[in-house]
This record gives C-alpha cells, sequence and structure tokens, in this order.
C-alpha cells in the first residue's frame, strides 16, 4: 500500500507500489492530489519522467477504459503507458506534460478571446469525440483535467480517467465523493445512465467560464448548486461573444437528449448556426392561474406539482428539511414553514384521488410525528413522486451508492468524511429506511434485496457473538464490534465478500495452525461474517500465537534442563507397572481380608456346608471384581498408580481421618457425658447391623449383596481412572498454556 514516509511533512514524498518501485523511483508530488488518488512525477532508470497515479484503497478503474485508452492515437488524449494493480491499489503510468492546465488559467481569471477559445473547443471536440468512439465517456472533465501541451499556441490533452465508464455499460454515474458537482450535468444530480451527454455539458461549462472569467456556480454550497441543476438553466448571457453564447446555450440545453453533440459542434466550429432546444419552465412552476393551486414557494421558485416539487427539495435536502421540518410546533401553533406546507398539500385532498388515504396519513399521522426530521421528508418525496430515484440527505441510494458509502465509511483518508458516512450509513440501519427507499423508482427496487442480505448478516453476527464455540474472551471482544459498514458492502457486492477473503487469509497466513479458535473462524472459507470476526480478533490472535511459540519454546528449554514430571502414556504403561500391581494386591487383601477371611473360617470350623454353598460364589464376586479393577487400573496407570490413585492409600486416608472426625465429633457432642455417648453410639450401631443382617438373612438377598458391591466398586474405579487422565493431560499441557 502506497502510504508517506516517516516524519512527512508538506514535501514529504510517497512510496510506490512494489510493481513500480522496481523500476521507478519518486522524484515530486504533483499538485492536485485528491481523494481518489495520489499523483507522483516519477523516473525511470533511462531518466525518463512520467505521472504515476496510484489510486486509493477500494478505488477501482473500469478495465475496459485502460483497454480502450491503450489503442488510442491522439494528442489530444494523455498517453498511457502502463495501468496494473499491486499491493491492494490500481495504478496507471502515463507521459508526463509539465505545461498545467487549464486550472491555472481559470485560477487567475483569465478571459480568453473568441479566436483562441474556438481552437480550445475544436480540440476538445475533437478529444471527446475520440473518447466517445473508443466506448469511452470521461465522466469528470474540468479544467484541472485538461493539461497544456503548449501555451503559445494552445494545445491540449485530456487526463485522468478514474471515474470513466464504458459506452456500453449498464451502470449510472455514482454520487462519487471526489466529483466535481459545478461541472456535472443536470441528469447527474439523481443518477443517469452512462452517457456521451454528459462531457459535452462539461464542454459547455468550461467554455462558459474561459468566456467570462468566472463560474456561475462561484460561493455556493453543494446544496444550492444542486438545486439550481435540477430546477433551472445555467445563465449565459453574461458571455459576450454572440457565437460564443450561441455554443453555451447549445450545450448547456439540459435535457440531455436535446442537448448539443459532436455533430452541432463540428457545425458550429464550421460556422453554422444549429437550432438550439428552447428550454422550457421546469414542469410544476407555472404560474398559479394556470393550475388552480396556490403555490408553494421554495428557493425563490413557487411550485404547483408534485414532481417538480420533489425534485427540488431533493437537490437542497438540508434546507428543506431545516424549513418544513425542524421545529414544527404543535397541531394549534405550527412554524410558518409547517403551516405552509399542510396548506398546499391539502389542496391535493380530493376524495376522488386514488392516493387521498395516503395523504390524509401523511398530514395528520407521519408528519407530524416523531420521525426525525430527515425521515419525514423522505415519507413526503415519496408521496409526491414515489417515481423519482431513492434519495435520503441529499444523495441518491442506488446499491451502486451504498457501495460507494460503504467504502467511503472505511476509507482513512478523510476522517471528517469518514464519519458522515458512517452515520449516515447507522441511519439506514437502525430507522430501516432501506425499506423505506425501496419503494422508489428507477431500479429501487433492488434495494430490498440489499436490506434482506444486510439484516441476515447482522442476525448471523450476533449468533457468532454469542457462540459457545468461541472462547468467552474472544466473544467478550466481539460483543463491542460493530460490521455494519462492511455488512451493508457484502449485501451489495459479492465481489467484496471475495476481496475480504483474500485480505484475511493473506493475513492471518502466519497464525494458521497455531490457535484453535482463529482457525475455527477461517474454517468456513465461504461465511463472509466469520471472516469479519477473523478481521476483529486478527490481533489478539497473532498475540496469543507468539505468547504460545514463546511458552513452547520455554517448555522446550525446561524439559532439556530437567526430566518432566508427566510421561507419555506409552513411558507410563511400561514404567512402575510391577511395583502398580503388587500394591493393588496389597490394597485389596487389606479390604477383604476380615470381612471375607473371617466368615469363612468360621463357615468351614463349624461345617456349616449349606453357608459355605452361599458364601463362597458370594465371596469370590465380592473380591474378584475388586482385584480385577484394581490390577487393570495399576496396569493402565503405572508408576503414577501410588500413592494418589492406589486402593492402599485411599484406605490408608480414611484410618488418618478418622482421629479429626473423632475429635469433631466429641466437639459437638461435647455436653453429653462419656457413659451416654458410649451406650448410644453402641445403640445405634447394634441397630444399623441388626436391621441390615435381618433383611438379609429373612429375605435371603444373598445375591444381589455382591452384584451391588461389584457394580459399585467397578464405577468407583472408572472415575479414578478418568480423573488420573484428566490430571494427567493437564500436567502435560499446563506449560504450553491455552490450545
Amino acid at each position: 500500500m502506497t502510504r508517506r514516509d516517516d516524519g512527512g511533512g508538506p514535501s514529504a514524498l510517497l512510496r510506490l507500489p512494489s510493481v513500480l518501485a522496481e523500476r521507478f523511483v519518486v522524484v515530486r508530488e504533483l499538485p492536485h492530489q485528491g481523494r481518489e488518488a495520489d499523483v507522483l512525477l516519477v523516473r525511470d532508470a533511462a531518466g525518463g519522467e512520467f505521472v504515476a497515479k496510484v489510486y486509493r484503497s477500494g478505488v477501482r478503474v473500469a478495465p475496459e477504459v485502460w483497454e480502450r485508452l491503450r489503442g488510442l492515437d491522439t494528442g489530444h488524449v494523455v498517453r498511457v503507458v502502463e495501468t496494473g494493480f499491486s499491493d491492494g491499489r490500481d495504478f496507471e503510468v502515463s507521459e508526463y506534460i509539465p505545461g498545467g492546465s487549464l486550472e491555472d488559467l481559470v485560477g487567475a481569471g483569465t478571459v480568453l478571446s473568441p479566436a483562441v477559445l474556438s481552437g480550445l473547443v475544436s480540440q476538445l471536440a475533437e478529444a471527446v469525440e475520440q473518447l466517445h468512439a473508443a466506448g469511452i465517456v470521461h465522466g469528470d472533465l474540468k479544467p484541472s483535467n485538461v493539461l497544456l501541451r503548449r501555451r503559445e499556441p494552445l494545445e491540449l490533452a485530456l487526463a485522468d480517467f478514474g471515474v470513466s465508464k464504458s459506452l456500453d455499460a449498464t451502470s449510472r454515474f455514482t454520487q462519487r465523493v471526489f466529483g466535481t458537482l459545478a461541472y456535472s450535468a443536470p441528469e447527474y444530480v439523481f443518477g443517469a445512465e452512462v452517457s456521451g451527454a454528459q462531457d459535452w455539458w462539461a464542454v459547455g461549462m468550461i467554455t462558459r467560464q474561459l468566456a467570462t472569467g468566472r463560474s456561475p456556480f462561484r460561493g455556493l454550497s453543494e446544496q444550492a448548486v444542486r438545486h439550481h441543476l435540477a430546477t433551472r438553466p445555467v445563465d449565459v448571457s453574461d458571455v459576450a461573444d454572440e457565437r460564443l453564447r450561441l455554443l453555451c446555450r447549445g450545450l448547456l440545453v439540459r435535457d440531455p437528449v436535446r442537448r448539443w453533440g459532436a455533430a452541432e459542434v463540428r457545425g458550429w466550429l464550421d460556422g453554422g448556426t444549429p437550432e438550439v432546444a428552447e428550454e422550457s419552465p421546469a414542469p410544476g412552476t407555472e404560474p398559479a392561474s394556470a393550475t388552480g393551486l396556490r403555490p408553494l414557494r421554495f428557493h425563490g421558485v413557487k411550485y404547483t406539482e408534485r414532481r417538480a416539487l420533489a425534485r427540488a427539495l431533493a437537490a437542497d435536502w438540508e434546507t428543506a428539511a431545516r424549513r418544513f421540518f425542524v421545529s414544527m410546533g404543535d397541531r394549534d401553533d405550527p412554524s410558518q414553514g409547517w403551516r405552509q406546507l399542510r396548506t398546499w398539500l391539502a389542496q391535493f385532498e380530493d376524495p376522488d384521488r386514488d392516493d387521498v388515504e395516503d395523504l390524509v396519513d401523511l398530514i395528520d399521522l407521519h408528519l407530524p410525528g416523531t420521525d426525525a426530521p430527515d425521515v419525514k421528508l423522505l415519507r413526503l418525496l415519496h408521496w409526491l413522486d414515489p417515481t423519482m430515484p431513492p434519495v435520503y440527505r441529499g444523495k441518491r441510494l442506488l446499491p451502486d451508492d451504498l457501495l460507494t458509502l460503504a467504502e467511503h465509511a472505511s476509507s482513512a483518508h478523510d476522517e471528517a468524511g469518514r464519519r458522515t458516512a458512517r452515520g449516515l450509513v447507522d441511519e439506514l440501519y437502525t430507522r430501516d429506511l432501506l425499506a423505506t427507499l425501496a419503494t422508489f423508482g428507477e431500479g429501487a427496487h433492488q434495494l430490498a434485496g440489499v436490506d434482506r442480505r444486510w439484516r441476515d448478516l447482522h442476525a448471523r453476527w450476533e449468533r457468532l457473538r454469542e457462540s459457545a464455540a468461541l472462547p468467552s474472551r474472544i466473544r467478550k471482544e466481539l460483543m463491542g464490534a460493530e460490521i455494519r459498514v462492511e455488512a451493508l458492502a457484502i449485501a451489495v457486492s459479492p465481489e467484496w465478500a471475495r476481496a475480504l477473503r483474500q485480505r484475511i487469509e493473506s493475513a492471518a497466513a502466519p497464525v494458521r495452525g497455531k490457535t484453535g479458535w482463529f482457525d475455527a473462524l477461517l474454517a468456513d472459507g465461504g461465511d463472509p461474517v466469520r471472516h469479519l470476526a477473523a478481521t476483529r480478533t486478527l490481533p489478539t490472535a497473532v498475540a496469543e500465537a507468539r505468547r504460545l511459540e514463546e511458552l513452547r519454546r520455554a517448555h522446550a528449554a525446561a524439559a532439556t534442563d530437567h526430566p518432566p514430571e508427566w510421561q507419555d502414556p506409552g513411558d507410563r504403561g511400561r514404567s512402575g507397572t510391577r511395583e502398580a500391581v503388587l500394591r493393588a494386591l496389597g490394597g485389596v487383601a487389606l479390604l477383604f481380608a476380615l470381612p471375607v477371611g473371617v466368615p469363612l473360617l468360621l463357615g468351614t470350623l463349624i461345617g456349616d456346608g449349606d453357608f459355605l454353598q452361599r458364601f463362597i460364589p458370594a465371596a469370590t464376586v465380592i473380591c474378584g471384581v475388586p482385584l480385577a479393577c484394581e490390577l487393570v487400573l495399576a496396569a493402565k496407570l503405572g508408576q503414577v498408580y501410588h500413592p494418589r490413585w492406589s486402593l492402599q492409600s485411599r484406605l490408608a486416608g480414611i484410618f488418618r481421618g478418622l482421629p479429626g472426625r473423632r475429635h469433631t465429633l466429641a466437639t459437638h457432642l461435647w455436653p453429653m457425658r462419656r457413659r451416654t455417648k458410649v451406650l448410644g453410639g453402641g445403640c445405634l450401631l447394634y441397630m444399623a447391623i441388626g436391621t441390615v443382617t435381618w433383611v438379609i438373612v429373612t429375605l435371603r438377598v444373598w445375591s444381589p449383596v455382591p452384584l451391588v458391591v461389584a457394580a459399585g466398586y467397578g464405577l468407583w474405579t472408572f472415575v479414578r481412572y478418568r480423573e488420573g487422565r484428566t490430571a494427567h493431560q493437564a500436567q502435560r499441557t499446563q506449560p504450553l498454556g491455552e490450545r
């Protein structure tokens, strides 16, 4: 990415993309740096000087325009030497023309003579004709983009094709943040299909300015210029020369179909007087007597027709919202602006009209309601002219415009503009405005799909932020993140989602395979929501991968200096198995020697065969199952079986704990006499043993007892085995941190 050198000031140079930096060096910055690109004077190894234009991230030049430019062979269009894409940005290298531009003449207030200006128009017309013949619409003709090859005699060359379109494109001119409104045709205000008439209007504006020494829009705000273009013609009465005034009248016809083009300009240059279409008053601005309606005055113009007023209000949005909907007052004491608008709207309350109910709701509910002034104005425009393009806060908002808005909202080159664009994106989402804008005309129906995809992306984002598959600290980090801008771009353009995937996969390459949760985010290669989450958490993943790598190195060093306290399962099984088995045998013998051995010995001495017949199978189960369980556990755990997990250590722990428990019990029973304690305890023990013995003998439940003991012992052995494995893994992974 192109960026300024450290310590850059006004004279700081810019670094070239890597593809160009290999062959060129930067000499200096050139004037006319803008929001769309950095313009640099560069020099190659042979000493030749060229202009390198490096476009901002997100600004894309139509590739077919570059291809067609390379095929042009004319001195009136700057020769493009090389084009391409590097380090995330488009670039072009063109010939260097050191003579300045027409802006130098315009800025000085120069008024050219009719003869010189006619020669200038001839060259401009030739250049525009050649561009149009090649299928290119320049789209941003203005004095700074008309370079001077020579000043005596004046020789011109058109430059700067960053916003140019192909004539066969189906797209519309978008309200680009770096466009020049003062030289834009009226159809540009609300968007129009790509047309060469746009360039001819610009030729007329340049001619008028050089003929008078000033712009007709000098000192006007952007809103005022938009309103002027939308509602009235450009005044050319101050062009002194009659022939030049005719040319300006023909080129500045507001209707692009009736505007002069190449044929009329050539006829004028040959001395002819082509016919100029007369400018009729804007629809809906005729005198009130012609319509029977009381007019509504706005910006000095009286409006009696709905569509004309809608276009005028949209062209000067800020003024309209402030005049009619800020401080509206209440029903009994309305503001002057709201009273005038309400009175004007009431003239259309004809019961025979199809939209009379909508008008009543508009006047009584929506406009006096709690909506923001901008939303109220949007509702008003929809009633006035639902066929107009979708416009909000003076900006057309078709899908292409939304993509431009999202790119501007994520730009780092204009902080104030970025905040404004983000604020507009937030309004569109929180006020659910795309659903309303989708009901307008001229392709607005596409906004319904954009809105649906936009909100679906947000819903998936909310589910991902609460997903238990992510660590809690990552979920907490994502809770403070918003994706409205990026989600809008993805909802409009699938290509934006693919570019996002490429960027994050490239940036995440150093940490892939090092953090499990981050790898999981990138596992679904087609989910842009996960890619957005990965973009937000990439710094955390990088820091965590670096920390884990340091821990691994520290663990490796510690393992070299000191043998680890844990062993792998194979080593553990081979180490200390014999000692563990012997301890298992000892533990089982210690547990069952008296309760099994004494009854067996007494039964043998007494000679009770029936007792032995029942007792021996039970004793076999009671002793055999614990013995088998302990032997298997000892073999599995090896040397770690004792002392923590062995039966012998558990029995010893019980006996060691008895003195303490006896002391605790004695403390609680301290008020009783010793004889009372002994007699009471003996009675309770006798009752318990007697009850159990009575149940076993009376009900003859010999068989379930061994089975219950065996099952309980097996479960207890499994619990010890699982705890042993868990402790082993925890001890093993602890030096490496979280995986």
